[in-house]
């Protein structure tokens, strides 16, 4: 029962405070509080926020948890600067408070189905449940199913306790969200709470140098008008440094060449535990040591073991016998690649490594086929959206290109990997690897191999 509630005065009520690392003091609300304090979200706190990069990074150590915080954190911030502060949007502070509060939902929940080691295991989700893990996200919070956990199932009571609409939460984090496009644009849009927020917090535990991005500057020059975000003119700058920013933690953290090894390594070994093995039926929802310490111990394949340990401990990690730099290849060899992986098929990777290691001997598993731009793809589709739209005092409208048309050239052609093909293997097989899979690439490039 919602009637006489007083959102704004929850808004504005500090019940938890909590120093972040990214954003220093972060004051929480009831909803918010209530939120955190489920299951469903405190098993991120077991979930690596950049999966394996701690392979490469050693501090990349940051949880899911944190992030979504952080998200519900920006998303608040974002509804006050948009929403609440706004005199033109034709609704009563209630209503403002309504919105709010659906982004600060949206903002803490979006993450509670991601898989162990996050996007690592999304194509083994994909590959077992026909969906991605957002989908599981509407279930979870709508009560039409629960995870496997003491104590679950209590976020579409929390939800409906405050007036908010489990459906409506869902739909927003599944980009579904049509009646309001800026509520969805201020949770998953051009330039939203979750990509500032995840940018700025990789950034941090990472321990990279570049990547600055001004989110007083982008937050304070955002405004609703017409029903979406639009950014003053003013804001060029800092939206500038925002997409290069993503340009180059994809280049230098989430596709670095160690981290994607890896990935392939685990990912692998999870595909033959789970999906040809039928072993940890609700791995999705297991924390990142639950599975591989369950991989390492008691999976009935010697291979998922071997691996297990391979990546647990450190040991024995996968080299790169053979790699295609993004930067040096016309956009002809990219295109011939691309028609060769739509004519192979979704195990265009499976099939080739089968192909090399057949034709080197190598046991299946052991030497891996890298396609780091279709991995991009299913991670992160929002790198190719660049629809970010200015406007001026005059509320004249103007695309990104309209305002710098050299930097968005520049930016619709920046390649997310710095590479489009790479082979790894064991590090005594290499040579014969790199010998073999240069052949391999040449025949695919020159068009004698057309399909695998």
């Amino acid at each position: 029962n919602t009637k006489g509630m007083d959102r704004l005065k929850i808004l504005n009520k500090r019940t938890m405070t909590i120093t972040d690392p990214v954003h220093h003091l972060i004051s929480l609300d009831d909803l918010q509080t209530e939120l955190l304090q489920t299951v469903e979200v405190q098993r991120l706190s077991f979930v690596h926020q950049l999966g394996m990069s701690f392979q490469v990074y050693p501090g990349a150590h940051g949880m899911r948890l944190a992030h979504a915080i952080g998200v519900s954190h920006l998303a608040k911030r974002i509804g006050f600067e948009v929403i609440m502060n706004n005199n033109n949007l034709n609704l009563t502070d209630e209503e403002k408070a309504y919105e709010i509060m659906l982004l600060e939902a949206a903002g803490m929940l979006h993450d509670i189905c991601h898989t162990p080691f996050s996007h690592t295991l999304e194509p083994v989700y994909i590959k077992k449940f026909k969906k991605t893990h957002t989908d599981d996200v509407f279930d979870i919070i709508t009560g039409k199913t629960k995870m496997p956990i003491k104590g679950s199932g209590k976020i579409p009571l929390i939800l409906k306790k405050y007036g908010l609409e489990p459906e409506i939460v869902s739909a927003i984090i599944n980009k579904q969200f049509t009646k309001k496009p800026y509520l969805q644009q201020i949770i998953f849009g051009e330039v939203d709470a979750d990509t500032i927020d995840y940018l700025k917090r990789d950034f941090h535990f990472t321990g990279v140098s570049f990547g600055h991005i001004d989110v007083e500057r982008l937050i304070s020059t955002m405004l609703v008008y017409n029903n979406r975000i639009y950014f003053k003119t003013k804001s060029l700058q800092a939206v500038r440094d925002f997409l290069n920013a993503r340009v180059e933690m994809y280049s230098a953290v989430y596709l670095h060449k160690k981290t994607r090894i890896a990935d392939m390594m685990f990912l692998r070994a999870a595909e033959e535990s789970i999906i040809n093995n039928g072993e940890f039926p609700d791995f999705q929802y297991m924390t990142d040591d639950e599975l591989l310490s369950e991989m390492l111990k008691h999976s009935k394949s010697p291979y998922v073991r071997d691996i297990a340990y391979r990546i647990k401990y450190r040991q024995g990690l996968f080299k790169r016998a053979f790699s295609v730099e993004s930067g040096r290849v016309e956009p002809s060899v990219r295109q011939t690649l691309s028609q060769f992986i739509i004519n192979s098929g979704n195990d265009v990777q499976l099939k080739l490594e089968k192909l090399i290691c057949k034709s080197l001997n190598i046991p299946f598993g052991y030497c891996l086929v890298d396609l780091p731009e279709k991995a991009a793809d299913i991670s992160e589709e929002r790198f190719k959206e660049l629809n970010i739209k200015f406007i001026d005092d005059n509320f004249n409208i103007y695309e990104l290109h309209q305002m710098d048309k050299n930097f968005a050239n520049y930016i619709k052609k920046a390649h997310p990997t710095r590479f489009i093909f790479a082979v790894y293997c064991k590090e005594e097989d290499v040579e014969k690897v790199k010998s073999y899979s240069e052949k391999l690439f040449n025949n695919i490039i020159s068009k004698k191999l057309e399909r695998v």
